[in-house]
């Protein structure tokens, strides 16, 4: 398996109030294969993909990745994980808009120590040829292919995406959809999709559905249908 939780714990306290934004979480993702994590603002979705990149600590329970014990690790060795395990791509494509898209791609290949080609991944999302424009040069599907080759120059294992069409039209977010999946099946690479558009788990080899919370589904398609022809909802 690529990913590993068993009886996950995360809760947040503010003042007096306590929220259980995991509870007693276990969940098996298979190496290479598309997860879509659905669920509606609140179900502790974001929180998953949070615990299992290292971002936040869970309180109690154990994560491996890879081989990567989660629960034992330090700040540093968590830092190590990040950098050399996993790619991360937002809603918010975190672009730094005094670089242009190679320098802002260049950024993620200097954190791997087993980079992809400048030229190769650029290509592969269809964004060579305007390498030298700046982010307010590009539209929010360009932006977002760039944000994809910033994570896939690492070559990392698991690909990490919080809502990564949630700013995107329909006809974009198909487009960003079908290079999620072509990385998945050119590269290997297990990818996470956590969302609110149920439309997106009919792509997924496996779909996991959160409330308050828990998982409160989990199953595989048989079938995956094309990126193109998810509904849109």
């Amino acid at each position: 398996m690529s990913i590993v939780l068993s009886n996950v714990n995360k809760i947040y306290q503010s003042g007096e109030v306590t929220v259980h934004a995991l509870k007693n979480t276990s969940i098996e993702i298979a190496d290479k294969q598309i997860v879509a994590i659905l669920g509606p603002s609140g179900s502790g979705k974001s929180t998953l993909l949070n615990v299992i990149g290292g971002i936040d600590r869970h309180d109690e329970g154990e994560i491996t990745v890879h081989d990567n014990k989660l629960t034992k690790m330090k700040d540093k060795e968590l830092t190590e994980y990040r950098r050399h395990t996993l790619g991360f791509i937002f809603q918010q494509y975190n672009l730094m808009p005094t670089l242009t898209v190679e320098e802002n791609v260049e950024v993620g290949r200097e954190l791997s120590q087993n980079p992809l080609k400048m030229k190769d991944t650029l290509e592969k999302v269809g964004m060579w040829d305007k390498k030298d424009k700046f982010p307010y040069q590009l539209s929010g599907g360009e932006q977002q292919r760039v944000a994809i080759a910033r994570a896939l120059i690492k070559n990392p294992r698991v690909l990490l995406c919080d809502e990564p069409t949630g700013a995107l039209d329909e006809e974009t977010g198909k487009k960003i959809l079908s290079l999620l999946k072509y990385v998945n099946e050119a590269y290997g690479t297990t990818v996470c999709i956590i969302t609110h558009n149920n439309g997106i788990g009919e792509m997924a080899h496996k779909v996991v559905r959160m409330k308050s919370g828990e998982i409160i589904e989990h199953y595989y398609n048989e079938k995956p249908v094309d990126p193109e022809k998810v509904k849109w909802v």
